[in-house]
């Protein structure tokens, strides 16, 4: 197929850039079994900021090799002429690389509506009880989570009814379980779960189901702040409030204190028996983070004399 100059050039990074990212993407997979051991024995609030950089890494390290490598050295070797033909097998990845990274824009975007819509009703169904700290807190008589930090640039905190009547859950534990909503607006993870919902993905990774579980352990150890009394009244708030959750989660953004598919059993424990972060660990899994950085940026600077001749080669194949 014939294209345009500008058609071909975006053909070249849509290419370069689905490729690096799908690239990176399956050796995190194959990588995952020993990095989350690594990490689980890590501090959580280490763990958590980890598990948030390996997931954007691989788009951020694609941006790079297709903006900074593959687009001057296309612009500076190749000559504008009005059109080239171009082998159908590019086009087939470009085309698939646009629908997987069209997907994940839907997802974010409907995920974002969905949650700002939700934080809309909150406000319009809930009753503002006190501000926590510079955070409304809201009563809602039946909210689909009972305890949540709730909405972006105006968060709130959104409580069920139930849980403040008297006999469900006790004052000291309540305030220990706002201090966990409290810790997860301080780390901007709404915010992180929302930047998360736009990323592309391969199907089966586990890293966002590790990155929220590490985010919610992390804000145990913010709330409870050590103390094995905060441990104990925040663990019988988190066993109360997955009581309450319904079975089927809202698809929201929002930092909740339970819900009902949490690994309840190991959160709970490790609030009863918190675990010893080992520093050795953290040392070990350095340099495995820093050789997979350098590798790229050797290879990079490596490949960058031959890019030009690879994305000929490359726009040419399957053509005639």
């Amino acid at each position: 197929m014939t294209l345009s100059y500008s058609l071909r050039l975006f053909c070249l990074l849509t290419v370069s850039a689905g490729f690096v990212c799908a690239a990176l993407q399956v050796v995190l997979s194959c990588c995952a079994g020993f990095l989350i051991g690594r990490l689980h024995a890590a501090a959580s609030r280490r763990r958590e900021r980890i598990l948030f950089l390996l997931q954007i890494a691989p788009m951020i390290l694609a941006i790079f090799v297709a903006g900074t490598l593959c687009f001057p050295e296309y612009l500076r070797h190749e000559p504008a002429r009005a059109t080239e033909p171009v082998g159908w097998i590019p086009l087939l990845v470009a085309v698939s690389v646009c629908i997987w990274f069209g997907a994940a824009l839907i997802r974010g975007l409907r995920t974002t509506l969905r949650s700002v819509f939700f934080a809309g009703a909150c406000r319009d169904s809930g009753r503002v009880i006190r501000p926590i700290r510079g955070l409304p807190l809201l009563a809602v008589s039946q909210p689909v989570l009972p305890l949540a930090l709730v909405g972006f640039f105006r968060p709130f905190v959104v409580i069920s009814e139930k849980l403040m009547d008297p006999g469900r859950l006790a004052p000291a534990a309540l305030q220990v379980a706002l201090d966990h909503e409290r810790a997860h607006h301080h780390h901007f993870d709404n915010w992180k779960i929302l930047f998360l919902c736009f990323l592309p993905r391969l199907p089966g990774e586990p890293w966002l189901r590790e990155w929220r579980s590490a985010a919610d352990w992390a804000a145990d150890e913010d709330a409870s702040c050590g103390d094995p009394a905060r441990s104990l009244l925040l663990a019988e708030a988190v066993v109360r409030t997955a009581g309450l959750a319904r079975r089927a989660a809202p698809d929201v953004i929002c930092a909740a204190l339970a819900s009902a598919d949490i690994a309840l059993a190991v959160r709970v424990d490790r609030l009863l028996h918190p675990p010893r972060a080992s520093r050795s660990a953290e040392r070990s899994l350095v340099p495995v983070l820093a050789g997979l950085v350098l590798f790229t940026i050797l290879a990079a600077a490596v490949a960058c004399p031959w890019i030009y001749g690879a994305s000929e080669y490359i726009l040419h194949l399957g053509g005639f």
